[in-house]
């Protein structure tokens, strides 16, 4: 029930999903031996697709049936959360979410195919209909 500017909900998404992403991301790079720089570069990536997942999440929130979503849809608007989709418009959080699904691939551009299980996910959290 408080209003929040954009970075403001950047900086909580960043801090809850994204650094859960990230952590696991990293996690997985650390046991294959992947070198700092390579780390960087996850890091990078778990937080662009983390924030990406939140934007697409508000999004499905705002727009997907409730039998389909699992949750009653529309349930952030109503309980007055601040959302990416309540900020930014429809339009603008898809945009929003494009240009995070980009940062997130562009992070992994030196893995070549030994990333192409995380570049599925991003694909999916991004294109994701319940």
């Amino acid at each position: 029930n408080q209003t929040l500017t954009l970075l403001q909900l950047e900086h909580m998404h960043r801090h809850k999903t994204g650094a859960m992403i990230s952590a696991s991301v990293i996690m997985g790079g650390m046991t294959a031996g992947a070198s700092e720089e390579q780390l960087g570069a996850l890091k990078d990536y778990g937080e662009a697709i983390g924030l990406a997942f939140q934007v697409q999440d508000d999004i499905l929130d705002g727009t997907t049936d409730t039998a389909v979503l699992g949750k009653q849809q529309g349930s952030d608007q109503a309980r007055n959360k601040p959302t990416y989709l309540s900020l930014l418009g429809i339009d603008g959080a898809r945009q929003k979410a494009a240009e995070l699904h980009g940062k997130s691939l562009s992070a992994l551009a030196s893995f070549d195919e030994r990333a192409d299980q995380l570049r599925a996910i991003a694909n999916y959290i991004v294109k994701r209909e319940y």
